[in-house]
């Protein structure tokens, strides 16, 4: 393995500049800010963040940074873990399409908390943005997508979104390529999480712990704390760790050439990634035929092995176990239509009793030449009639992106309830002109 792969990282993150980036990468790093702004918004008062943020606030600090929709300061590593917690509460966060990582929160929470502190341009803290998420995704892809020999078991945004998170606060500090390494390794050496914590709150704690951390590691490198000079590719060090064999080129090949984040995606639906080809299917039919979900019989699902693997969960007890349950939506898009937000409060829709029995109607079956999002449904009905929908590539897919006028509707369904109308429309176009504002830290204030 190269010896240098750690300072190669290091030193393509804290010498890149904003010229650097090609105005394709410019424009889904504008994209992708303004997805997981909505999302912070939109999961601000959330029970859970109320839970989290409650149980540490007597041992925060004050500070200038803002808790998104909650309307107060806290000091940065607060603000970090808070704001990426309330992004990923529902689920309902960015994913990049080959490694199912979800790199904008802990990336964003981090550097928006950090420009808080200090002069910061919306220029600079978009280019931080980009190379933050840019190692976080090339670094999962590397451990998770073939031929790297990874497992299912790391939560993927848990174990890298904190490097991401490092690379983009200290290109903010300025830090150069010794110190960025040394802030890479800190947050590398404590990387955690894994997906048994699924239907917990622990799921978006990962990423949130990887904001905090990676925030956390920069300001110690700055501060002269020391850490490996090879915490990617030493003995013992994260590679072999974390993964049986990785994909080197994934992590190192075509640095400033070859962006990730052109493979983000983001999600029309809140809930796993993996299940959103077959909310599509089940919307299509339910609207095609009229069906009267009353007199569906069975429905077939023949799902993607990450569909299986991660979502084929009968009968969730609560909001956070009906994120990853393919079983639950479907019910949902037959008797609802529908396919949002309250959708999977415990009270009202997991515990609904029509939708819970029509759980035991879904059958789903792995096909292992299925994309991740592809999805076939095949419905049933009482008398006999049979109806089909094959999705190949679901909305929100790189095959089928979301547009800017979408992503405004998504916006503004989470940020009115919280912000209301005017703010929200303000907050929208301070977002899609982040490149012109002088002042980053406006973005945050004005989401407060």
């Amino acid at each position: 393995m190269s010896h240098a792969i750690t300072t190669d990282l290091a030193a393509y993150a804290s010498a890149a500049r904003f010229s650097d980036l090609p105005d394709a990468v410019r424009r889904e790093g504008v994209r992708s800010i303004f997805n997981i702004l909505g999302c912070i918004i939109g999961g601000a008062r959330h029970p859970g963040v109320d839970v989290v943020d409650n149980a540490l606030q007597g041992m925060t600090g004050e500070g200038k940074a803002t808790l998104i929709g909650r309307g107060r300061g806290t000091d940065t590593l607060h603000a970090a873990l808070i704001n990426c917690l309330a992004s990923s509460i529902y689920s309902f966060d960015d994913t990049h399409e080959q490694a199912v990582v979800h790199p904008s929160g802990p990336v964003f929470a981090a550097a928006l908390a950090l420009a808080e502190t200090r002069p910061v341009s919306g220029e600079a803290l978009l280019t931080a943005f980009i190379l933050g998420v840019e190692l976080e995704c090339r670094l999962c892809k590397a451990l998770t997508v073939p031929p790297a020999k990874g497992s299912m078991a790391w939560s993927g945004t848990g174990i890298t979104g904190g490097i991401g998170a490092a690379v983009a606060a200290g290109h903010l500090l300025g830090l150069n390529m010794t110190t960025m390494r040394t802030a890479m390794g800190i947050a590398l050496s404590q990387a955690a999480g894994f997906r048994a914590m699924h239907g917990s709150l622990c799921t978006p704690l990962m990423p949130a712990q990887a904001s905090q951390t990676g925030l956390r590691a920069a300001l110690l490198a700055q501060g002269g704390f020391t850490s490996s000079a090879a915490a990617l590719e030493g003995r013992y060090g994260f590679l072999s760790v974390f993964c049986e064999q990785p994909d080197l080129d994934a992590l190192t090949g075509g640095l400033g050439e070859r962006f990730e984040i052109l493979r983000n995606t983001y999600k029309p639906y809140p809930c796993g990634i993996v299940i959103h080809p077959i909310i599509d299917a089940c919307l299509h039919l339910r609207s095609k035929h009229g069906l009267d979900a009353t007199r569906i019989a069975s429905v077939e699902i023949l799902a993607s092995p990450g569909a299986m693997a991660l979502c084929n969960n009968r009968d969730p007890r609560d909001e956070l176990q009906a994120h990853v349950s393919l079983h639950h939506w479907t019910a949902v898009c037959f008797i609802r239509g529908t396919a949002r937000i309250q959708d999977m409060d415990t009270e009202t829709a997991v515990k609904d009793p029509a939708l819970m029995a029509f759980q035991n109607r879904v059958n789903a079956t792995l096909d292992p030449t299925r994309g991740a999002d592809s999805a076939k449904v095949i419905v049933t009905m009482t008398d006999g009639r049979r109806y089909t929908c094959e999705i190949e590539h679901g909305i929100g897919s790189a095959s089928r992106p979301m547009t800017d006028q979408e992503l405004e509707v998504k916006f503004s369904d989470m940020s009115i309830p919280v912000l209301g109308g005017n703010r929200t429309r303000a907050l929208i176009d301070q977002c899609w002109g982040i490149e012109k504002l002088s002042n980053a830290g406006d973005l945050a204030r004005a989401a407060r």
